[in-house]
């Protein structure tokens, strides 16, 4: 009999190790991906600046909205206009929807007007989320006396910029040729915070800045009239009385073709994505947890508190609108290439 139930009791254990096994799998099975993970947050200019802000702020929010609730780390990585995070992105990047990047406005760029130095195709990539556009705008500093398109056509005044290769260098030069005023381009600024303090020491006596950039960085220049905002830099309305759009004072249709090329941008403002190769259901885990972002009443509350507009828009409906618009003609590909200074 002492046999007998040593053998049942042998049977009983074994059974309960199989259990327990098949409970610790699925256990396994059931928990979230992102539990025990980083994300890496690419932003592709210096710290200081609009993108850098507005990542630092859906950062400081979006993990609690994924199950898991992984921790999510900013790396800024300026170069070439946000051509160099983009690339990291898009080659040395994990795949496994543990890195997500901004995506700069050379992203709607530079693969059209220099393949060999984007090193994608923007079309593989898949938008996460928009915070906000970034509409832009053309600020002169105060000591210019330039207040308006006339004044920047009868006096030449400095302008920062971050690369020759940069929206912030080829919109200026399309003002330059198609409204003749006389900007003149220095570069070299690694991103919006750089740009803003060289206005400020005098280095330089314009720039173009994101509206909600300013807003949120330099309130106060608004408030003391320290820069004067001269005009739009795309198809996003400033909201200040009689400042134009410069696309509006653009004649030629080829030109503002080409105008609204390079701002298209702006309409994609704070947009995030993922490289190819991510699998589709993390991108979707990305997605709902962006769009929950944006409705969390703490995020709304501390973008209210630091002066950041948010004005969202979701991931599906970026791709369909990249998807629509965000190819440029040949033309107007082709004549930004030759502002850009690249050799065909």
């Amino acid at each position: 009999m002492g046999g007998g139930y040593s053998l049942v009791r042998a049977g009983l254990c074994a059974g309960f190790v199989v259990l327990s096994a098949g409970a610790t799998a699925a256990q396994g099975a059931d928990k979230p991906f992102y539990q025990g993970k980083k994300i890496r947050f690419i932003v592709g200019t210096a710290a200081g600046g609009g993108f850098s802000n507005y990542s630092l702020l859906l950062a400081a929010h979006m993990p609690r909205h994924i199950p898991g609730k992984p921790t999510m780390t900013i790396e800024h990585m300026p170069g070439a206009g946000g051509i160099v995070s983009l690339n990291y992105a898009a080659g040395a990047a994990p795949r496994d929807g543990t890195a997500i990047v901004v995506m700069m406005p050379n992203f709607y760029v530079t693969p059209f007007t220099e393949p060999k130095a984007a090193k994608f195709d923007p079309r593989q990539f898949r938008f996460i989320g928009r915070i906000g556009d970034f509409g832009r705008v053309l600020v002169t500093w105060h000591k210019t006396g330039a207040k308006s398109i006339e004044d920047l056509k009868s006096k030449e005044v400095i302008l920062g910029a971050s690369s020759r290769r940069s929206t912030t260098s080829v919109g200026p030069l399309l003002l330059n040729e198609a409204l003749g005023t006389k900007l003149k381009i220095v570069t070299g600024y690694r991103g919006t915070g750089p740009t803003l303090i060289a206005m400020e020491k005098g280095e330089v006596g314009a720039t173009t800045v994101a509206w909600s950039t300013l807003v949120s960085l330099r309130p106060q220049w608004l408030k003391d009239g320290k820069v004067h905002v001269i005009a739009g830099m795309d198809k996003i309305p400033v909201p200040m009385k009689a400042v134009p759009l410069a696309r509006d004072l653009i004649k030629d249709k080829d030109k503002r073709a080409t105008f609204d090329f390079v701002g298209l941008a702006a309409v994609f403002g704070t947009a995030i994505g993922v490289a190819p190769g991510v699998p589709a259901e993390r991108t979707a885990i990305l997605r709902a947890a962006f769009d929950a972002t944006m409705k969390d009443p703490q995020f709304l509350a501390e973008a209210k508190k630091r002066n950041m507009p948010v004005n969202p828009m979701d991931g599906k409906s970026l791709d369909k609108l990249f998807a629509e618009e965000g190819v440029p003609s040949p033309a107007s590909a082709g004549h930004v290439a030759d502002l850009m200074g690249l050799k065909k």
